[in-house]
């Protein structure tokens, strides 16, 4: 079978791009991400000259890239790496290394934030008592804080993220299963700004399929994590993960369409009100924040096992 030229240099093609229908050599398409990735950021002003830029760096193959082309084109920047610790066994130990060594080998600085030292909680202390909630939810809710304690206390103007196309999909899905309208207004998936503490939240990489950054981070020859989640499938985003891989294999594109299609309910007047949490003191949209009300339900959950436990035992004797 004839190897179909480069669309751009008309060298001997590795990759067939179905949604632009470009053949690309690998040259080009490692070019291609890094033009997309810049663009990305100049069009919605995500980093500016002299900010201080924490990244959040998991080990796995999107983040290690993202820490990469950073480092590589943001030189007046100062960027840290930031790695969130969960607790869970025998997953996370993989990417702190990764993270550390790839962090070393740029010359940029890397920190650990803890789920333990933050909430108390590891991922894998709180299986007895999640109840009715996913790993992936409370994941989600304690992440998000641990990258924002990060960002505030390292003095970061910026908090980039490796979130791909696929994730943000996978997001807006999300919301609209639990009727989140509120959220769908207010989410902008290039940038996210926190008007209680400064911090511009950006995501240089909303407009890259996941299958293209395994591959970029591939023929880059990046060391990145390999050990899956052992909770990955207690959420519903892989279930929304295949079912939109089955739409784009059939209709290539679709997954731009619906990213255009969901930024549109996206509106600069839409403001979800907002204060602060009576307990932590977080910005927070109600009285308790997410991260609070999670803390207290599995803290309930705890005792309320604990006492059952101390009951059976008095029985016993």
């Amino acid at each position: 079978m004839q190897v179909k030229p480069c669309t751009k240099c008309g060298r001997p093609s590795f990759y067939y791009r179905p949604y632009s229908g470009e053949y690309l050599c690998k040259g080009c398409f490692v070019t291609s991400i890094y033009d997309i990735t810049l663009q990305t950021v100049r069009k919605y002003e995500m980093i500016k000259y002299g900010e201080k830029v924490a990244v959040g760096v998991s080990g796995g193959k999107d983040s290690v890239s993202l820490l990469y082309i950073l480092a590589k084109f943001f030189k007046s920047n100062e960027i840290i790496a930031v790695t969130v610790d969960e607790g869970i066994k025998g997953y996370r130990e993989e990417g702190i290394e990764i993270a550390s060594k790839v962090a070393s080998q740029l010359n940029v600085k890397h920190v650990i934030y803890s789920y333990k030292n933050l909430f108390n909680y590891t991922i894998d202390e709180i299986q007895e008592y999640k109840g009715k909630y996913s790993s992936c939810t409370i994941c989600g809710i304690f992440r998000r804080r641990a990258l924002d304690i990060a960002a505030k206390e390292l003095g970061a103007q910026v908090l980039a993220t490796a979130h791909n196309l696929d994730d943000i999909l996978q997001s807006y899905f999300i919301l609209l299963t639990n009727g989140d309208t509120e959220r769908l207004k207010s989410f902008n998936p290039a940038v996210e700004s926190s008007e209680a503490f400064g911090i511009r939240k950006v995501h240089p990489f909303f407009r890259i399929y996941e299958k293209e950054l395994a591959m970029f981070a591939m023929l880059k020859g990046f060391d990145f994590q390999t050990v899956t989640c052992p909770y990955m499938q207690q959420g519903i985003r892989s279930e929304i993960r295949d079912f939109l891989n089955r739409l784009e294999e059939r209709h290539a594109g679709i997954k731009y369409q619906l990213l255009d299609t969901f930024m549109s309910f996206y509106s600069k007047e839409f403001k979800v009100v907002g204060q602060y949490c009576k307990m932590c003191g977080w910005p927070s949209k109600n009285e308790l924040c997410q991260v609070c009300k999670t803390i207290d339900y599995l803290n309930k959950n705890k005792y309320k096992l604990m006492s059952e436990n101390n009951e059976l035992d008095k029985h016993s004797d």
